[in-house]
Order: structure tokens, then C-alpha cells, then sequence
């Protein structure tokens, strides 16, 4: 995505490094954070037009794969940054501990007072590791805790009207659920909406 909080400090960063490095910073992002595939082409427009370096955020861990591997046989180094593809070639990753991220959540979430907690989990892109590692801390940690049922998960993709519709639908579903966790700022946005 070019356009959440999050992306927009990161270009900001990268900017203001390409401005004191004398580098030539090119800053590109398909319409939507599903759309591997535009972002495959993206990364084969890039190596075509010579760039030397890729910080590259995985929308889809394997199905970016082959894209970043031909970049890096074609000399290109590269960084991902945030998310994670399945390449041998990266060459430096800059992001967070998504498990460590995840198992934060459902403690802050364990910590809500109430005597039994129903947990509805809002997750983005099923093929993002980000989701899948937040999503497993998250679980890891509630599952050992007690008076906690996990009631139910949804994915959605991962923008603040679908993870909206998703909670809402999931909470008409289960009323019972009392606390929600969501593991990015689009479906952070949505479930909170919906609420």
C-alpha cells in the first residue's frame, strides 16, 4: 500500500536516506495490498529500467517469490521490509517479530478484566506471513491462558470496509464475543468501525 500511516513514515524515512545518500529512490505500490501479481510487475519494471537495490514488502510470500528470485539473478540486492517472501536472495529483512507482535496483542487483550473472554480474531491476506505469524502468537497465547474461548477468525483482505463487513458479520454471528483482536491498521480500522 502507498497510502496507510504506516507506508507513508516508512517512504518518509526512505526519502529523507536517498536524500542524504544521493540515491536515486523510486517509491511504488499496486492499488491494493492483495494485488501480488501488480506488484510482481512492478519488481520486473523495476529490474528492467536498472535498478540496483529492491526494499521489497511481500504481498504474498510465495507468489512473489519467483519475482524476487529472477530480480536477484538478474544482480539486483534485496531487502524486505515489514513482510517476508520465500527467497534464499534477500539479503537483509527489516521488519518486526510478527509471532512476538501477536502474542502482545493477546496479552494487552488478557488484560481487558473481563471473567470469561469470547475472542473473535480479525486477520488480513491469508498468504501474508505477517498475518500468519501475528495470527499464531496470538492464538499460542490465548490458547494458554484460561477462561478464554476463541469463537471465531475471519481473514479478509486487508482493507478497513471489508474488515469492517467481516466484524460486523462475524459479531451479528457471535454475540457472545467480547473482545476483538486485529492484526494490522486497515482491519484494525474496519473492526473498530464496526464496533
Amino acid at each position: 500500500s502507498t497510502q496507510t500511516e504506516f507506508w507513508k513514515s516508512v517512504f518518509a524515512g526512505a526519502e529523507a536516506a536517498a536524500a542524504e545518500y544521493n540515491l536515486e529512490l523510486v517509491i511504488s505500490g499496486p492499488e491494493t495490498e492483495e494485488d501480488y501479481e501488480a506488484q510482481n510487475q512492478l519488481v520486473r519494471q523495476a529490474v528492467a529500467g536498472g535498478a540496483e537495490a529492491l526494499v521489497f514488502s511481500a504481498i504474498d510470500f510465495e507468489n512473489n517469490a519467483a519475482t524476487i528470485d529472477a530480480a536477484a539473478a538478474a544482480g539486483v540486492k534485496i531487502v524486505t521490509i515489514d513482510s517476508r517472501v520465500t527467497s534464499q536472495y534477500v539479503e537483509t529483512y527489516i521488519g518486526t517479530d510478527n509471532y512476538a507482535a501477536g502474542q502482545q496483542a493477546a496479552s494487552a487483550a488478557l488484560e481487558s478484566g473481563y471473567e470469561h473472554m469470547y475472542v473473535g480474531l480479525i486477520n488480513y491476506d491469508v498468504n501474508s506471513a505477517n498475518g500468519q505469524e501475528r495470527e499464531k502468537g496470538a492464538r499460542d497465547r490465548l490458547l494458554a491462558a484460561k477462561d478464554v474461548t476463541l469463537v471465531d477468525t475471519i481473514n479478509v483482505l486487508a482493507a478497513a470496509d471489508n474488515a469492517m463487513a467481516g466484524t460486523m458479520s462475524m459479531l451479528h454471528d457471535h454475540p457472545e464475543i467480547n473482545v476483538l483482536i486485529a492484526f494490522n491498521e486497515p482491519t484494525a480500522v474496519g473492526a473498530a468501525r464496526a464496533v
